[in-house]
């Protein structure tokens, strides 16, 4: 569906003009504040509704304004009052459509009025455009994607301070798994000194007992028999090395300090590796997304060869967007303006100025390859514009005399 015939009435700077465009590429040339503007913002007027119009569209002077769009299959008539602005949708046969402006809606698209602008866009909006194009949508994703992120930095952070708990940590060789119970060394020290005593006693008994034997005959017999028993009493005993009982007590706090420092090394490491657990399983999550990614992008068909999208917005043949050559960037724009318009097969080029001779050869044969109409506005009264606009008005051709 392209436009057939344009007429407008008093829109903006605009007295009566009258187009019938020919060809895909329609251009509309002249000097500055000649109009050609105007002619673009009636299209737009025609077929956004009135809320894309300014608040006062009627020429100065005038109480009425009026827009006609014949599309072929439709034709659209739009007026403005004071009051307000009336909009009419009817086929060939006359016949008016119910809830007009919702049937437009689905006709025009977001670049429709000019794709030029998808240029000047940011590239995260540019990489949102194309993904509505293409039939992309990431959010869900790209919620989770975000969850898992900041879920998966704030382990790391803590496996971090954990590291550093476990770096300040001394981790002791050789040490038992359990602390040295001081209170049973003491125990031990007690009675050993309490043996030695009574071994010390002992011998010093026996040695006393001898040296009076030759004075003592006659306590012979009970000396003896004092003797065997006190030698009975002392059978399996022997003196005990009480120097390395000491030297275990001395020694038994720092021993102990290093199995605790050993301990809690063990909890620590613990921690790490189940945090390194959980952020390897939230890595492993982000790249399934980011393949999914990959997988529905490569799927995805795109309006124009080489076209595609990263995380940092639209690339074309690998190439960021804002890095493209002018030329690159018009095509692209176009052909994205073209195909978020399969019905209405309309575009309206506004910095048409910009654009060189190579590139209104490109757009024109972009627009013939699509069955497409691209409306452009140029200052210029060169051979190359259809319509030439002075004073809100077109420019009539003179007949040559002959």
């Amino acid at each position: 569906m392209k436009i057939l015939a344009l007429e407008v009435e008093n829109i903006k700077f605009l007295k009566v003009v009258s187009i019938k465009p020919d060809g895909s590429l329609v251009i509309i040339g002249g000097d500055n504040a000649a109009g050609k503007s105007c002619v673009l913002d009636s299209i737009w007027y025609a077929l956004g509704g009135g809320k894309s119009a300014p608040p006062k569209p009627i020429r100065t002077g005038q109480k009425k304004a009026k827009i006609v769009l014949d599309l072929g299959d439709i034709k659209v008539t739009r007026t403005f009052t004071k009051a307000g602005t009336n909009l009419v949708v009817e086929n060939k046969k006359g016949v008016k459509f119910g809830s007009p402006q919702a049937m437009l809606d689905k006709l025009v698209g977001e670049l429709t009025f000019d794709p030029l602008e998808f240029s000047k866009m940011d590239a995260k909006k540019q990489a949102e455009v194309l993904k509505q194009l293409v039939g992309l949508d990431f959010n869900k994703l790209d919620v989770q994607y975000k969850k898992l992120f900041e879920e998966r930095t704030a382990i790391n952070r803590r496996g971090k301070e954990v590291r550093a708990n476990l770096d300040a940590l001394t981790l002791h060789e050789g040490m038992p798994d359990k602390e040295v119970s001081v209170v049973e060394l003491s125990k031990q020290y007690t009675k050993a000194t309490e043996d030695n005593r009574f071994f010390t006693l002992g011998q010093t008994d026996i040695a006393g007992d001898i040296a009076e034997i030759d004075k003592l005959k006659e306590r012979l017999t009970e000396l003896k028999k004092n003797v065997k028993e006190r030698q009975k009493n002392l059978e399996g005993k022997k003196l005990i090395d009480t120097k390395l009982l000491q030297e275990k007590m001395n020694g038994a706090e720092s021993t102990n300090t290093k199995i605790r420092e050993n301990q809690k090394h063990v909890v620590v490491k613990k921690d790490i590796d189940k945090l390194l657990k959980q952020s390897g399983s939230l890595t492993s999550q982000l790249n399934e997304i980011e393949a999914t990614k990959e997988k529905t992008l490569a799927k995805a068909k795109f309006p124009i060869e080489g076209l595609a999208i990263d995380d940092d917005g639209v690339t074309f043949e690998g190439i960021p967007f804002t890095q493209c050559s002018s030329a690159q960037q018009i095509k692209i724009s176009v052909a994205m303006g073209l195909a978020m318009n399969p019905k209405l097969r309309v575009l309206l080029i506004r910095e048409g100025s910009l654009l060189d001779t190579k590139s209104l050869q490109m757009v024109s044969e972009m627009a013939e390859k699509a069955d497409a109409q691209i409306w452009l506005e140029r200052v210029s009264k060169g051979s190359e514009c259809q319509v030439i606009m002075e004073d809100g008005s077109v420019v009539e051709e003179e007949d040559d005399d002959d």
